[in-house]
């Protein structure tokens, strides 16, 4: 096969893989807590609510909205920067396109964190 067939083949069968394996992990996940609760109901009969709700909390913090927009604003600003760094004028158009995907959502969950109503933490 030539390049033209692989590369893009291998870019298309990456992206499979990720999403696979992040729906495997997640079904792993569910999965133990599901063990979890199911042992504490076979041991004493009754499961505490306390447990359940500690489990399933979310425990990401307060600023985990501003932590990952930052982040993906500055994965946008370095792919500016690389579009910037090749010889090629053409070449800055294109990465802007690809740089503001990330960035756009970086800017939304920076928007998030700050007009988003938040629960009181415990």
């Amino acid at each position: 096969m030539s390049e033209e067939v692989l590369i893009p083949m291998f870019v298309f069968a990456s992206l499979a893989v990720i999403l696979v394996a992040a729906f495997h992990f997640s079904y792993k996940k569910r999965q133990a807590i599901h063990e979890t609760i199911r042992l504490s109901i076979e041991k004493t009969g009754a499961v505490d609510g306390t447990l359940v709700e500690s489990i399933l909390r979310d425990n990401v913090g307060a600023n985990a909205d501003l932590r990952k927009g930052i982040i993906l604003i500055s994965v946008g600003l370095a792919f500016v920067f690389l579009g910037n760094m090749i010889d090629d004028a053409e070449a800055i158009g294109p990465m802007i396109g690809v740089a503001s995907f990330p960035g756009l959502i970086g800017l939304a969950y920076v928007a998030f964190h700050f007009f988003a109503p938040r629960e009181p933490t415990v």
